[in-house]
């Protein structure tokens, strides 16, 4: 059974937009737009992807779909806000980040970027 979520293809696809823009040449980019791509990717997978064919989880998280869509939907209309909470997460974390990266580029920050967003969380404002 699939999710009957209304939004959850166009939320895919909106934060998906957003970070391959982050994530452009990403190998010869800057550590804290990977990082923000990134954690956009894993956030989505986490929270929309992941969920798409667990129609149970969704109901345990938001108790109906319209909750759900509903958030979804708040998601997108707070991206500012959103994208300004990875970058606390990275700021925050830069030196961390920036060790475990070593000499690899950029792109190797999605080995582990998935790490910080989940230590720290990502909130939705109502």
């Amino acid at each position: 059974m699939k999710t009957k979520s209304l939004h959850a293809k166009t939320h895919q696809a909106f934060w998906e937009a957003i970070a391959s823009k982050y994530l452009e040449d990403v190998e010869h980019g800057h550590i804290k737009d990977a990082f923000i791509g990134y954690v956009i990717l894993d956030w989505v997978n986490d929270i929309n992807t992941g969920l798409i064919n667990q129609p149970e989880e969704i109901l345990n998280i938001w108790y109906s779909f319209e909750q759900y869509d509903k958030w979804l939907l708040r998601s997108m209309l707070s991206s500012e806000k959103i994208i300004e909470q990875i970058e606390k997460i990275y700021y925050e974390n830069q030196e961390e980040i920036i060790e475990v990266l070593g000499n690899d580029d950029p792109s190797y920050v999605n080995d582990f970027s998935a790490d910080f967003y989940l230590n720290n969380g990502i909130d939705v404002p109502a």
